[in-house]
């Protein structure tokens, strides 16, 4: 954008304003009204009761500080264990089911059993890979393919088993392509940590 903000050619001419007295004097300022309070008396009144009111205070805050440094710091754990992260856990789950409705909420609770959770972490380490279902799936839909092709052109009945044993194979080699890249990789890894 080649916009650009306005320039003034000549701008306001502040000199005239150094000499003018912007605030009024005592003689311009207007008569106090009946009852109405100084408030100049009223401010210096005021700095003498906050410095009276500080200096009365101060011991108090010495005694507050000296029982502060005498009191025993507070035990904190120094590292997170267990039981701490299964107690967060519980609080935090807790808090979102009240928020769900009823059937989520029954749900919830079914799916976060100490059980459930554990099968679940342990399939999803090792069952779940993303390499191994990628290979399965490639083999699998490739394999039951050429074998569906065959089987109509060869005439022999198609089985079903083939595509779960096709996926199990493929599910096997894209484990271990996974982890021959992961141990090509590794020195690359070390070098850029």
């Amino acid at each position: 954008m080649s916009e650009q903000a306005p320039t003034l050619e000549k701008g306001p001419d502040f000199s005239k304003l150094k000499n003018e007295k912007l605030l009024p004097t005592a003689e311009q300022a207007e008569k106090l009204r009946p009852g109405e309070k100084d408030p100049m008396q009223a401010l210096a009144e005021a700095r003498v009761d906050v410095a009276e009111t500080a200096q009365e205070s101060a011991p108090v805050i010495e005694d507050l500080k000296a029982a502060s440094e005498q009191a025993a710091p507070a035990v904190q754990p120094k590292q997170i264990n267990r039981e701490l992260k299964n107690i967060t856990l519980k609080r935090e789950l807790n808090q979102i089911q009240r928020k769900l409705p009823a059937p989520k909420r029954a749900l919830s609770k079914i799916v976060h059993q100490p059980v459930i959770r554990a099968v679940s972490e342990t399939a999803g380490k090792t069952v779940s890979r993303p390499s191994g279902l990628l290979g399965g799936g490639l083999v699998a839909f490739l394999g039951t393919s050429g074998y569906l092709y065959l089987a109509k052109h060869l005439g022999f009945e198609y089985n079903s088993f083939v595509f779960v044993a096709l996926f199990a194979g493929g599910f096997v080699v894209g484990l271990v392509l996974e982890l021959l890249v992961h141990l090509a990789t590794a020195g690359h890894r070390k070098n850029a940590d």
